[in-house]
């Protein structure tokens, strides 16, 4: 009886080895597993035999199920272990049997072209991410600079509407002779902050246009009390220059746009774009209208005498500074300029400064290109330049019969926007 039991115990011990052997058994070759590689199915095979079927199927695919597997899969270190603790001398046997240079190069071409495809669909992966992460930054971004297009054009058409509409109240379009006390006070404001008793003086004695023009050299004194002669000198010829022209020349930026709105437009594009260029057109063909007034406001002989709108010829002092600076810094002496204007138009002349600058750091920029020497580069800047002058040219054939609203625009965007895209173009470009 305890023969029986002991050979029955024995008989359940080499069934359970069986058994236990059973699940190292490699799929493909029907032997114990060597370096096992567990697949994502939950199939474990020899790496060897897994190598091989990689090498003739070409596919990454289980051999027992033909599910796919992703990426490399590594060797299953738990039945690994089992393995060389339960059947340790058949392991030793067998990795004899299959130790070989062909069956290890075999191997190592197979984790080179998993690891491969693995590193390719990571960075396929990633590229997507970003794809996606990209396309929402632009969404974004689009949705941003629609916001700020629309807020822009909103701006510029109330700009537009209330400088149109508030043009009809300007001195300029009304005769002195029908100005009232509150224009008179308005033209001295014009003239100055030195007028500023003045006009107080002009509103006790309620001095309209007819009176002042009616004024002359010896009645300012009574109807303003005007003692300084240097302002006595200054006010006589403005007073002139009302009688001579029958109307009050432009003393701020909107007036000088509402009586000559292509001019204006003209100034501006060509200071912006063609300052060399722009300048000597107006010696040549504007010289007491527009140069004389312009060199006498940023360089002056004497800045004691009260800005006036009769000047005299500049002396050889001023030309040789003013032409000086204005071939080598031309948006500086711009900037001079606005600096001059800067009491009455505050807001517009801190633009103005903006814009110089940004203006002066791009002509730097550029003229830090040609060194060395470029050809290509030379011939494009000059192709550039060309097609700007015939185009602005063009602009002053047809300007005309181009509808006011449409120059304004225009007129508008380059005093209020192009600082910004300068500041942007600049960023662009140092990236």
């Amino acid at each position: 009886m305890d023969y029986e039991d002991n050979e029955e115990g024995q008989l359940n011990v080499f069934q359970r080895q069986g058994s236990m052997e059973s699940e190292f058994i490699c799929g493909c070759c029907s032997d114990l597993l060597i370096q096992p590689t567990t697949l994502t199915c939950g199939h474990s095979f020899c790496r060897l035999c897994l190598a091989q079927w990689f090498t003739q199927s070409r596919k990454r695919t289980c051999p027992f199920c033909q599910q796919a597997y992703l990426g490399c899969p590594g060797v299953n270190i738990t039945i690994k272990n089992l393995i060389e603790k339960s059947y340790s001398r058949k392991l030793s046997e067998r990795e004899v049997e299959v130790r070989s240079v062909e069956n290890e190069e075999l191997i190592r071409k197979f984790e080179q072209s998993l690891q491969g495809v693995a590193q390719t669909t990571g960075s396929q992966n990633r590229l997507q991410g970003n794809v996606f992460q990209n396309v929402g930054n632009l969404r974004f971004q689009g949705f941003c600079s629609g916001i700020c297009v629309m807020g822009g054009i909103i701006l510029l058409l109330y700009l537009v509407m209330f400088w149109r509409n508030s043009g009809s109240d300007l001195l300029i379009h009304k005769p002195p002779i029908r100005w009232s006390t509150n224009d008179v006070v308005q033209w001295l404001t014009d003239l100055g902050s030195w007028t500023v008793d003045y006009r107080m003086e002009a509103m006790r004695n309620e001095i309209d246009g007819r009176l002042l023009v009616a004024a002359d050299n010896a009645s300012l004194e009574t109807i303003l009390n005007v003692t300084n002669v240097l302002h006595k000198k200054a006010i006589s010829n403005a007073i002139w220059q009302l009688k001579e022209f029958n109307m009050k020349l432009p003393g701020s930026l909107w007036e000088y746009k509402a009586l000559h709105p292509g001019r204006s437009l003209f100034l501006v594009y060509g200071m912006k774009d063609f300052p060399r260029t722009t300048l000597l057109y107006v010696y040549f063909f504007e010289y007491d209208e527009i140069f004389l007034p312009f060199l006498h406001s940023t360089y002056p002989e004497n800045t004691d005498i009260p800005s006036i709108h009769l000047y005299d010829d500049p002396s050889l002092r001023q030309e040789i500074e003013f032409l000086t600076y204005f071939t080598i810094l031309p948006y500086w002496v711009v900037s001079k300029f606005c600096w001059a204007w800067f009491d009455v138009h505050f807001y517009i002349c801190s633009m103005m400064f903006v814009n110089c600058a940004t203006l002066t750091f791009l002509e730097a920029m550029a003229f830090k290109k040609l060194f060395p020497m470029n050809k290509e580069y030379c011939i494009a800047g000059l192709r550039s330049y060309g097609k700007g002058l015939m185009s602005t040219f063009f602009f002053l054939m047809v300007w005309p019969i181009v509808p006011s609203l449409i120059c304004d625009f225009f007129f508008y965007s380059v005093l209020f926007f192009t600082p910004f895209y300068n500041v942007d173009k600049i960023w662009k470009e140092r990236i």
